[in-house]
């Protein structure tokens, strides 16, 4: 089920649930239309907001595989996310943006490549992945690395302090999103604003003829030490994720199979 984001004592929760859904799943678009709309919504408006929507059963919350868990937002439509064949996940959203995620501990020193396969019949038109608000991508693969303290700079040790309210002891430090969207050719790498933590990698730009079955095969090691440019540790969670908000786009899309090698 959705992980509740809770309201902290002295603390603008709003900044936080703005900062994080923004900058690690690009999705503000519906969050300022639902300011635009409500103004500025109370801290106890939006917990209160928060704790229903973490109750009630939503379409992304149905027939998950197993090992998978759903993180969604309040005032945000999630995506569905339903397990359609062994290993493969059907992803289904109009105007949304959420994620599946589940914990894995893969030595990258062993088996570096992470491989998967994944198709897009519909998705959000090329968008600037550097934008905020301007972000929107069918499908993202995100590999996420522990959080190392000694390690963060301070931009990252206050995002993953951020990142805590939504995900918990969960929560990654680094990750890199492996994105089918945006305009650019494969292998551009993109810094999303006010991150040092996160790097989108495109492989799949937004005019890839859709319906058709694409293998991927990443070096996530390699990427790691090209992007951070440092050893890469374990990787510690695989996320999927899907952003259509920005662009009020319809996505459906299917993706699985991920292996080690």
């Amino acid at each position: 089920m959705p992980v509740a984001v809770l309201a902290v004592p002295g603390a603008d929760w709003h900044y936080y649930r703005y900062f994080l859904a923004s900058d690690y799943l690009g999705c503000e678009g519906l969050i300022q239309d639902e300011m635009d709309t409500r103004g500025m919504l109370s801290r106890r408006q939006m917990l209160v907001g928060g704790a229903v929507a973490a109750m009630i059963p939503t379409a992304a919350q149905a027939a998950l595989p197993a090992g998978w868990r759903a993180v969604s937002f309040p005032f945000l439509r999630a995506n569905a996310f339903a397990e359609i064949d062994h290993g493969f996940i059907q992803v289904d959203g109009k105007r949304s943006s959420s994620l599946l995620y589940r914990t894995i501990s893969i030595d990258l020193g062993q088996t570096p490549k992470l491989n998967w396969r994944w198709r897009v019949d519909s998705g959000p038109p090329a968008t600037d992945l550097a934008v905020r608000g301007n972000d929107d991508r069918a499908l993202a693969v995100i590999v996420g690395f522990p959080y190392d303290p000694a390690q963060a700079s301070a931009s990252e040790r206050s995002q993953h302090r951020a990142m805590k309210f939504l995900l918990g002891r969960d929560a990654p430090g680094r990750s890199l999103h492996y994105v089918w969207g945006s305009g650019l050719q494969r292998g551009a790498v993109i810094r999303p604003p006010k991150t040092d933590a996160h790097r989108f990698v495109v492989l799949r730009s937004a005019s890839e003829p859709t319906g058709v079955w694409h293998p991927e095969s990443v070096d996530v090691a390699a990427d790691y030490r090209r992007i951070f440019g440092e050893k890469a540790p374990r990787a510690v969670q695989l996320a999927i994720s899907s952003d259509g908000d920005d662009t009020r786009s319809t996505v459906r899309a299917a993706i699985g199979g991920f292996t080690w090698s």
